[in-house]
Protein backbone atom coordinates (compact mmCIF):
# COMPACT_ATOMS: atom_id res chain seq x y z
CA UNK A 1 0.00 0.00 0.00
CA UNK A 2 1.27 3.23 -1.01
CA UNK A 3 2.40 5.56 1.67
CA UNK A 4 0.24 9.06 2.33
CA UNK A 5 3.44 10.98 1.16
CA UNK A 6 3.68 8.80 -1.60
CA UNK A 7 -0.31 9.65 -2.85
CA UNK A 8 -1.13 12.04 -5.72
CA UNK A 9 -2.32 15.37 -4.43
CA UNK A 10 -6.21 15.49 -4.29
CA UNK A 11 -7.74 17.67 -6.98
CA UNK A 12 -9.68 20.82 -6.66
CA UNK A 13 -13.56 20.20 -5.54
CA UNK A 14 -16.23 21.07 -7.70
CA UNK A 15 -18.42 21.03 -4.63
CA UNK A 16 -20.68 18.80 -6.43
CA UNK A 17 -19.07 15.60 -5.39
CA UNK A 18 -21.54 13.45 -3.51
CA UNK A 19 -21.64 12.67 0.28
CA UNK A 20 -23.66 9.17 0.46
CA UNK A 21 -26.91 10.36 2.00
CA UNK A 22 -30.37 8.07 2.01
CA UNK A 23 -31.45 9.07 -1.62
CA UNK A 24 -33.49 6.68 -3.18
CA UNK A 25 -31.54 7.28 -6.56
CA UNK A 26 -29.12 5.26 -8.62
CA UNK A 27 -26.55 7.57 -7.17
CA UNK A 28 -27.52 8.71 -3.72
CA UNK A 29 -26.05 11.01 -1.91
CA UNK A 30 -26.10 15.02 -1.44
CA UNK A 31 -23.58 17.39 -3.03
CA UNK A 32 -20.89 18.52 -0.58
CA UNK A 33 -22.09 22.19 -1.29
CA UNK A 34 -25.09 21.41 0.77
CA UNK A 35 -23.22 20.28 3.61
CA UNK A 36 -20.92 23.05 4.04
CA UNK A 37 -18.02 22.98 1.83
CA UNK A 38 -17.83 27.08 0.42
CA UNK A 39 -19.78 28.75 -0.64
CA UNK A 40 -22.46 28.15 2.31
CA UNK A 41 -25.85 29.76 1.17
CA UNK A 42 -29.03 27.63 1.41
CA UNK A 43 -29.68 25.52 -1.02
CA UNK A 44 -32.96 26.09 -3.11
CA UNK A 45 -32.95 23.33 -5.79
CA UNK A 46 -31.21 19.80 -5.03
CA UNK A 47 -30.47 17.81 -7.69
CA UNK A 48 -33.48 18.02 -10.00
CA UNK A 49 -33.34 16.12 -13.30
CA UNK A 50 -32.98 18.66 -16.60
CA UNK A 51 -31.70 18.35 -20.73
CA UNK A 52 -29.66 19.82 -21.99
CA UNK A 53 -31.05 22.67 -24.94
CA UNK A 54 -28.18 22.87 -27.47
CA UNK A 55 -30.54 23.13 -30.49
CA UNK A 56 -30.48 27.15 -30.50
CA UNK A 57 -28.96 29.96 -28.70
CA UNK A 58 -31.74 32.30 -28.71
CA UNK A 59 -32.85 34.11 -25.58
CA UNK A 60 -35.82 32.03 -25.46
CA UNK A 61 -38.11 29.15 -23.02
CA UNK A 62 -35.94 26.31 -23.77
CA UNK A 63 -39.01 23.85 -23.29
CA UNK A 64 -39.90 21.92 -20.32
CA UNK A 65 -37.74 20.20 -18.38
CA UNK A 66 -35.04 21.73 -20.34
CA UNK A 67 -31.73 24.49 -19.71
CA UNK A 68 -30.05 26.27 -23.09
CA UNK A 69 -27.16 28.47 -23.06
CA UNK A 70 -26.73 31.60 -25.23
CA UNK A 71 -23.72 30.17 -26.45
CA UNK A 72 -22.63 27.04 -28.50
CA UNK A 73 -19.66 27.07 -26.69
CA UNK A 74 -21.19 26.83 -23.23
CA UNK A 75 -18.11 27.61 -21.26
CA UNK A 76 -18.32 30.82 -23.32
CA UNK A 77 -22.29 31.80 -22.51
CA UNK A 78 -23.30 34.23 -20.39
CA UNK A 79 -26.69 33.20 -20.01
CA UNK A 80 -28.46 30.71 -19.50
CA UNK A 81 -32.48 30.15 -19.73
CA UNK A 82 -33.99 27.62 -16.99
CA UNK A 83 -37.27 26.08 -17.62
CA UNK A 84 -39.90 26.81 -14.96
CA UNK A 85 -40.85 23.01 -14.67
CA UNK A 86 -37.99 19.96 -14.21
CA UNK A 87 -37.91 16.89 -16.51
CA UNK A 88 -40.23 15.70 -14.11
CA UNK A 89 -42.87 18.04 -14.62
CA UNK A 90 -41.84 19.56 -10.91
CA UNK A 91 -41.98 22.88 -11.19
CA UNK A 92 -38.94 25.39 -9.94
CA UNK A 93 -41.18 28.67 -10.57
CA UNK A 94 -41.22 29.95 -6.88
CA UNK A 95 -37.60 29.96 -6.67
CA UNK A 96 -36.84 32.53 -8.82
CA UNK A 97 -38.28 34.97 -6.43
CA UNK A 98 -35.96 33.56 -3.37
CA UNK A 99 -32.86 33.24 -5.69
CA UNK A 100 -30.29 36.68 -4.18
CA UNK A 101 -27.72 37.58 -6.74
CA UNK A 102 -24.66 36.60 -6.33
CA UNK A 103 -26.11 32.55 -5.29
CA UNK A 104 -24.81 29.64 -7.81
CA UNK A 105 -26.40 27.27 -10.61
CA UNK A 106 -24.86 24.18 -11.22
CA UNK A 107 -25.43 21.57 -13.73
CA UNK A 108 -23.97 18.16 -13.66
CA UNK A 109 -24.40 14.90 -15.85
CA UNK A 110 -26.67 12.72 -14.21
CA UNK A 111 -25.69 8.71 -14.07
CA UNK A 112 -22.25 7.07 -14.57
CA UNK A 113 -19.47 8.34 -17.01
CA UNK A 114 -22.03 11.48 -17.24
CA UNK A 115 -21.45 12.43 -14.04
CA UNK A 116 -17.55 13.73 -14.70
CA UNK A 117 -19.27 16.67 -16.45
CA UNK A 118 -20.54 19.73 -14.35
CA UNK A 119 -20.75 23.22 -14.51
CA UNK A 120 -20.35 25.62 -11.77
CA UNK A 121 -21.98 29.26 -12.57
CA UNK A 122 -22.44 32.62 -10.30
CA UNK A 123 -25.51 34.62 -11.03
CA UNK A 124 -25.18 38.40 -11.44
CA UNK A 125 -28.93 38.50 -12.24
CA UNK A 126 -32.05 37.46 -13.00
CA UNK A 127 -35.15 38.09 -15.23
CA UNK A 128 -37.82 35.97 -15.09
CA UNK A 129 -39.98 35.46 -17.85
CA UNK A 130 -43.04 33.26 -19.11
CA UNK A 131 -41.89 29.90 -18.32
CA UNK A 132 -38.98 30.10 -17.99
CA UNK A 133 -36.05 32.27 -16.05
CA UNK A 134 -33.17 34.30 -17.83
CA UNK A 135 -29.73 33.92 -15.35
CA UNK A 136 -26.67 36.52 -16.06
CA UNK A 137 -24.56 33.85 -15.36
CA UNK A 138 -20.30 33.91 -14.58
CA UNK A 139 -18.55 30.64 -14.78
CA UNK A 140 -16.31 29.67 -11.84
CA UNK A 141 -15.44 26.48 -13.09
CA UNK A 142 -16.53 23.41 -15.69
CA UNK A 143 -15.68 20.04 -17.05
CA UNK A 144 -16.99 19.26 -20.24
CA UNK A 145 -20.06 20.13 -22.32
CA UNK A 146 -23.39 19.05 -22.62
CA UNK A 147 -24.93 17.21 -25.49
CA UNK A 148 -28.56 17.89 -26.52
CA UNK A 149 -31.21 16.22 -24.59
CA UNK A 150 -28.35 14.92 -22.32
CA UNK A 151 -29.99 14.41 -18.82
CA UNK A 152 -28.47 16.75 -16.14
CA UNK A 153 -29.20 17.13 -12.67
CA UNK A 154 -29.49 20.94 -11.67
CA UNK A 155 -28.94 22.45 -8.03
CA UNK A 156 -29.17 26.42 -6.82
CA UNK A 157 -27.64 27.78 -3.97
CA UNK A 158 -28.04 30.77 -2.54
CA UNK A 159 -24.26 33.05 -2.13
CA UNK A 160 -22.95 32.84 1.22
CA UNK A 161 -24.55 35.31 4.27
CA UNK A 162 -22.70 38.55 4.32
CA UNK A 163 -21.83 37.97 8.34
CA UNK A 164 -21.11 40.91 10.17
CA UNK A 165 -23.05 43.56 8.05
CA UNK A 166 -24.38 46.15 9.81
CA UNK A 167 -27.75 47.05 8.17
CA UNK A 168 -27.82 50.52 9.86
CA UNK A 169 -24.49 51.82 8.45
CA UNK A 170 -25.20 54.98 6.21
CA UNK A 171 -23.37 54.61 2.74
CA UNK A 172 -22.74 57.00 0.41
CA UNK A 173 -23.66 56.40 -3.32
CA UNK A 174 -22.18 58.01 -6.66
CA UNK A 175 -23.09 59.06 -9.87
CA UNK A 176 -20.76 57.15 -12.54
CA UNK A 177 -21.69 58.02 -16.02
CA UNK A 178 -25.34 58.94 -14.74
CA UNK A 179 -25.88 55.83 -13.28
CA UNK A 180 -26.63 55.25 -9.48
CA UNK A 181 -25.65 51.58 -8.51
CA UNK A 182 -26.88 50.79 -5.16
CA UNK A 183 -25.61 47.51 -3.16
CA UNK A 184 -27.95 46.72 -0.94
CA UNK A 185 -25.64 43.86 0.56
CA UNK A 186 -23.74 47.01 1.99
CA UNK A 187 -27.11 47.72 4.04
CA UNK A 188 -30.43 49.67 3.97
CA UNK A 189 -29.54 54.01 4.28
CA UNK A 190 -27.34 55.76 1.76
CA UNK A 191 -27.05 59.38 0.61
CA UNK A 192 -26.50 60.78 -2.99
CA UNK A 193 -25.26 64.06 -3.59
CA UNK A 194 -26.07 65.29 -6.69
CA UNK A 195 -22.69 66.32 -8.37
CA UNK A 196 -24.80 65.48 -12.00
CA UNK A 197 -28.00 64.36 -13.97
CA UNK A 198 -29.01 60.89 -12.83
CA UNK A 199 -30.00 58.91 -16.06
CA UNK A 200 -30.17 55.48 -14.62
CA UNK A 201 -30.09 53.20 -11.79
CA UNK A 202 -29.04 49.72 -10.65
CA UNK A 203 -29.68 47.31 -7.61
CA UNK A 204 -27.20 44.34 -6.76
CA UNK A 205 -27.83 41.86 -4.13
CA UNK A 206 -31.29 42.77 -3.61
CA UNK A 207 -32.69 40.49 -1.00
CA UNK A 208 -35.90 38.57 -1.41
CA UNK A 209 -38.00 41.53 0.73
CA UNK A 210 -36.03 44.66 1.83
CA UNK A 211 -36.42 48.69 2.35
CA UNK A 212 -33.97 50.99 1.42
CA UNK A 213 -33.70 54.22 3.07
CA UNK A 214 -31.52 56.87 0.15
CA UNK A 215 -31.27 61.17 1.43
CA UNK A 216 -30.61 63.17 -1.79
CA UNK A 217 -28.72 66.72 -1.76
CA UNK A 218 -29.25 68.97 -4.85
CA UNK A 219 -26.34 70.46 -6.19
CA UNK A 220 -25.36 74.73 -6.68
CA UNK A 221 -26.70 73.55 -9.97
CA UNK A 222 -30.22 71.82 -10.19
CA UNK A 223 -29.71 68.27 -11.34
CA UNK A 224 -32.35 66.06 -12.19
CA UNK A 225 -33.49 62.36 -11.43
CA UNK A 226 -34.99 60.04 -13.78
CA UNK A 227 -36.49 56.68 -12.11
CA UNK A 228 -36.22 53.02 -13.07
CA UNK A 229 -39.80 51.60 -14.10
CA UNK A 230 -39.36 49.34 -10.96
CA UNK A 231 -40.17 52.14 -8.85
CA UNK A 232 -44.01 52.26 -7.95
CA UNK A 233 -45.46 55.31 -7.01
CA UNK A 234 -48.58 56.00 -5.21
CA UNK A 235 -51.61 57.17 -7.52
CA UNK A 236 -49.17 56.37 -10.47
CA UNK A 237 -47.38 59.58 -10.67
CA UNK A 238 -43.44 59.85 -9.59
CA UNK A 239 -41.97 62.16 -7.26
CA UNK A 240 -39.60 64.73 -8.60
CA UNK A 241 -36.65 66.12 -6.44
CA UNK A 242 -36.13 69.44 -5.27
CA UNK A 243 -34.36 72.22 -7.09
CA UNK A 244 -32.98 74.25 -4.70
CA UNK A 245 -29.19 74.38 -3.69
CA UNK A 246 -28.97 72.37 -0.79
CA UNK A 247 -31.94 70.76 -0.67
CA UNK A 248 -32.38 67.54 1.15
CA UNK A 249 -35.11 64.77 -0.52
CA UNK A 250 -35.53 61.60 0.82
CA UNK A 251 -36.57 58.50 -1.02
CA UNK A 252 -37.77 55.73 0.54
CA UNK A 253 -38.28 52.29 -1.22
CA UNK A 254 -39.24 48.73 -0.42
CA UNK A 255 -39.47 45.90 -1.94
CA UNK A 256 -41.53 42.79 -1.68
CA UNK A 257 -40.07 40.44 -4.59
CA UNK A 258 -36.99 40.43 -4.84
CA UNK A 259 -36.37 44.22 -6.46
CA UNK A 260 -38.84 43.30 -9.73
CA UNK A 261 -40.81 46.26 -8.32
CA UNK A 262 -40.36 49.00 -5.71
CA UNK A 263 -43.03 50.61 -3.67
CA UNK A 264 -42.03 54.26 -3.66
CA UNK A 265 -42.20 57.51 -1.99
CA UNK A 266 -40.50 60.90 -2.34
CA UNK A 267 -40.12 63.48 0.88
CA UNK A 268 -38.70 66.66 0.19
CA UNK A 269 -37.45 69.58 1.06
CA UNK A 270 -35.68 68.61 4.51
CA UNK A 271 -35.09 71.77 6.48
Amino acid sequence: MAKISEMAAPAALSGLELVPGLQGSINPGVPLLALGALPRGAVLVLRQRFQADTSSTAAADPGAGKVRWNNATQASATEVYVNNSDADANSISSVWAELNVGGFFYVQGKTGAARAKWQKWQVTAKSPQTGYCALTVTLQGSNDAFASAENMEVTLQQPTPSAGVDRNTVNALSISSGVVTVDCSLGDYFTLALTANVTGWTFSNVPPACSIMIEITQDSTARTVAWPTALKWAGGTAGSVSTASGAKDVLALSTFNGGSAYRSTLAKAFA
